[in-house]
């Protein structure tokens, strides 16, 4: 066996140094080289050498293999490293919603924040941009006066900074790192560029220009397309196509509501396991599963997890077991479920008639008061800008505004949510989610999820459910 490190993510900086001693260095060397594999003979390590020497060559076979004969999958070779700045914890929401690309933000939870907002173009030159202004000036001193009061009466000063942030709006300026590889980049700028905001929209053109120079062969569809752009138009008309006796059924605000499970999950996942453990057909392994007790399929999905450490997954064959719920959440909490992209996120828009989250600590304050007062304010302006524009006018919201999703995931991604989610260091909202979710699949399956529970408690719950004979 022979393992070579090809090549690896550096600074623009170091980049820009080698290349002015004239070294032509470029991700596309390696996407290129790949891209022959299959029908070179020669080693890999001579096709990177070559294309290494030629880098036009290598753009040219690229432009080739990727749009000429659509092995788009090539593309995927060359990795991209950005940091983005000054865009809205709004506009985030949109970016982080891209599930092959890696993203780490600067947290609300853990900092103190600044008075840095981005005032979206939409709402410059217009009547209500300076009444904007002053609602965000009024939100950052309510901010602060609402964290020294939170620390004057004695709360933890991580508990002041995490909850004090539910003042925010959402226009608040973020920081992020982003990792994504060329193809999913393309993919990204093209449905930015379709964006209703014009602020995505600026950063699928900022995104363009930061790659163009370097990866010409490999990003270039990045134009806004009508398929794209009209989503948020054909999203209202399916809104308005609803028969008139359904508009009045009286829905729920839950915070959690399981609304479907795979039916006899546990049996189909006893069946998966041995299945995947045996050489038995999926009908015989099914019927065998069928005729188990609750205690035999028990034991079966035990062994599962006998030596289990609190940081491992759960096997693959709990992937068979699907889930979905519809959660009522706010901005904050969001924050944190979107990290989830491999679960099904399916959102509506911020609604404050869904009401706002209050934490525990702003009512041990007594400063419930000083927050509805100050999000008062934010919903009147938000009542006046949403009849002109509905998108942009969720920059005037809050953290502490909800919205309705749909989450669909399967038994293995709720295990890994449950561990991150429902562990005591996890966000107070986030862990209240997390821990109904788990007790609501627990009863419906309770031979698949008998060891969800957050890190903290796993060797606990191990030793009480799965003790070693």
């Amino acid at each position: 066996m022979k393992v070579v490190l090809a090549g690896y993510n550096v600074e623009s900086e170091v980049v820009k140094e080698i290349a002015g001693k004239g070294i032509s260095v470029t991700p596309e060397v390696i996407s290129a080289a790949y891209a022959r594999i299959s029908r070179d003979p020669r080693s890999i390590g001579t096709l990177r050498a070559e294309a290494r020497l030629d880098v036009e060559k290598a753009r040219q076979s690229n432009a080739k293999i990727v749009f000429g004969f659509g092995h788009h999958s090539i593309a995927e070779h060359a990795v991209f490293n950005f940091d983005i700045m000054q865009l809205s914890r709004l506009a985030v929401e949109e970016l982080e919603s891209f599930r092959l690309a890696s993203f780490t933000e600067k947290s609300q939870r853990y900092i103190r924040l600044g008075k840095d907002i981005v005032v979206p173009d939409e709402f410059k030159g217009k009547t209500y941009e300076g009444e904007f202004m002053r609602l965000v000036s009024n939100l950052h001193s309510a901010y602060k006066k609402l964290y020294k009061r939170m620390k004057d009466s004695g709360e933890v000063t991580s508990t002041a900074k995490e909850d004090a942030r539910y003042l925010m709006p959402m226009a608040t300026s973020a920081q992020l790192g982003m990792t994504v590889n060329a193809r999913e980049l393309e993919y990204m700028i093209s449905r930015l560029a379709s964006h209703p905001l014009q602020e995505l929209r600026l950063l699928s053109k900022k995104l363009v220009e930061a790659v163009r120079e370097t990866a010409p062969s490999l990003i270039r569809y990045t134009e806004s397309t009508e398929y794209f752009s009209r989503i948020p138009e054909i999203r209202n008309e399916i809104a308005d196509f609803s028969p008139e006796e359904y508009v009045n059924v009286t829905g729920s605000n839950e915070a959690v509501r399981l609304l479907q499970f795979t039916p006899d999950g546990d049996t189909k996942l006893v069946a998966s396991l041995i299945f995947s453990s045996g050489n038995k057909t999926y009908e015989q392994s099914a019927g065998l599963a069928s005729r188990m007790s609750a205690s035999e399929k028990r034991e079966v999905v035990r062994k599962t997890m006998l030596y289990m450490e609190k940081h491992d997954g759960v096997w693959r064959e709990f992937e068979s077991i699907h889930i979905l719920y519809e959660l009522v959440v706010s901005a904050s909490c969001y924050a944190q479920i979107k990290r989830h992209r491999m679960a099904t996120l399916l959102k509506q828009r911020y609604d404050p008639s869904l009401g706002i989250s209050i934490p525990d600590s702003i009512r041990r304050t007594g400063a419930v008061s000083l927050l509805r007062e100050e999000i008062s304010r934010a919903e009147k302006l938000y009542g006046r800008v949403i009849a002109e524009n509905v998108e942009a006018a969720a920059y005037i919201l809050t953290n502490a505004h909800r919205r309705r999703l749909l989450m669909g995931l399967n038994m293995r991604e709720l295990y890994h949510l449950s561990r991150l989610r429902s562990d005591r260091e996890a966000q107070w909202e986030i862990r209240e989610v997390s821990d109904r979710m788990c007790e609501l699949a627990s009863k419906e399956l309770p031979v698949a999820s008998q060891m969800l529970c957050g890190k903290d408690a796993f060797e606990n719950e191990k030793a009480r459910r799965i003790p070693i004979v």
